[in-house]
């Protein structure tokens, strides 16, 4: 790659990378305001679980949609738009998201908004860095891991100054103004997919995009079980403020990007393993890990707790970003995408409802529950292999 491509392709990352991680302020606000909406609205945990799972089942249908529209238009400009819609719906959830109904359907069009990110975001890099593709993908991960933990660290810190309020505008400033930049910024050139959607959906289902989406779906159970229950868990049981749950939080991802790039450097060393394998084994660790929280307490409570972080986001950014990136030549990278997150966030949506029932009775059902989660999607990643029917190496 030449200096001057090398450079404009570094920009053009950078401008994707900023953008999706500018998703997460938007994303994962809600859990960090729950709390305050229980004491100050009296909402109760199984109402703000059903809002969280609006978001979610939203969310997810959302991926099947753009991940097929995103295919004919320009991916930059759809990852735009979408900050913008959520930006707005963030700033009216504001005024009224004390009152229920208005928080429920607010947030399920929050869900619709955000799902417009991801697909087109790896489509982006996948067909700009061809020659590096995996690591472009696995690097591109990272940005919802940065992003997610920034977004927690200054949510948390503006509502303990400014109010519960300011949770959901400070994400609206955020998304807005990375939106305008993105759409206003220089777009690299990128293919459009022709097939018709009949076509598109034949050469999008198949074997390793379905098992993906399996896999991905019992990791979301196990991954928004912690975005989104985890500062309610700390909030409840250790008696903590939103400050101190946010410094503790924030620290999850931050583990899940430096597991992430662990991930990343053992996949491309000389006597590298194999990415299926890896993540199998970060999964048994996670499992690991997840059935020793609930009998631990204090320091190593946390120190488990902030664990989850780096075994969980390895695994991750393979499913949701490395499978779909390698069918970027056969024209389905964010189709698959959309197929692959909208069958994880089914997972996510699981963990709205299911998780305050378990919880109701013992946490440690919790924690048991996203374990046998965990371990299942490892035995499943096991039959994922690579140069299948339409992948790329």
């Amino acid at each position: 790659m030449h200096n001057g491509t090398k450079k404009r392709f570094n920009m053009q990352f950078i401008n994707l990378w900023t953008s999706y991680a500018a998703y997460y302020f938007g994303r994962v606000n809600l859990s960090l305001i729950i709390p305050l909406l229980m004491v100050h609205f009296g909402l109760s945990v199984h109402e703000l679980g059903a809002v969280a799972s609006a978001f979610l089942f939203a969310y997810a249908v959302g991926q099947f949609v753009h991940g097929h529209y995103s295919e004919r238009f320009h991916p930059v400009n759809y990852m735009a738009v979408g900050l913008i819609c959520s930006a707005f719906v963030n700033l009216l959830l504001g005024y009224k998201a004390g009152v229920f109904f208005v928080l429920f359907f607010g947030e399920m069009l929050d869900g619709f908004c955000q799902s417009m990110g991801w697909s087109s975001c790896v489509r982006a890099v996948a067909a700009v860095r061809r020659d590096t593709r995996e690591a472009a993908t696995c690097a591109l991960g990272t940005s919802y891991q940065i992003g997610n933990s920034l977004a927690w660290l200054v949510t948390s810190l503006v509502i303990v100054r400014l109010g519960w309020r300011w949770g959901f505008w400070c994400a609206s400033i955020v998304m807005m103004a990375r939106g305008i930049g993105l759409l206003v910024s220089k777009k690299p050139r990128i293919e459009r997919s022709e097939r018709t959607t009949f076509q598109q959906v034949r050469a999008t289902l198949i074997r390793p995009v379905i098992i993906s989406g399996i896999s991905l779906a019992l990791l979301n159970f196990v991954r928004y079980g912690i975005i989104i229950w985890i500062p309610t868990f700390l909030f409840l049981t250790r008696n903590m403020t939103i400050g101190a749950i946010g410094l503790r939080v924030f620290l999850i991802p931050l583990a899940g990007c430096i597991g992430t790039l662990a991930y990343n450097i053992l996949t491309r060393s000389r006597r590298g393993v194999g990415r299926e394998t890896l993540t199998s084994i970060y999964l048994l660790a996670l499992t690991a890990v997840l059935f020793s929280c609930p009998f631990a307490s204090g320091v190593f409570s946390t120190v488990l707790i902030v664990g989850t972080g780096l075994f969980l986001y390895g695994p991750h950014v393979f499913l949701v970003s490395t499978v779909p990136g390698r069918l970027v030549k056969n024209k389905t990278a964010a189709s698959s995408t959309g197929v692959i997150d909208g069958m994880g966030y089914i997972g996510a949506m699981l963990a709205g409802i299911v998780i305050p029932f378990l919880f109701a009775r013992d946490w440690s059902w919790a924690f048991m529950a996203m374990a046998m989660c965990s371990a299942t999607a490892a035995f499943l990643n096991l039959v994922i292999r690579p140069r299948r029917n339409n992948e790329e190496p």
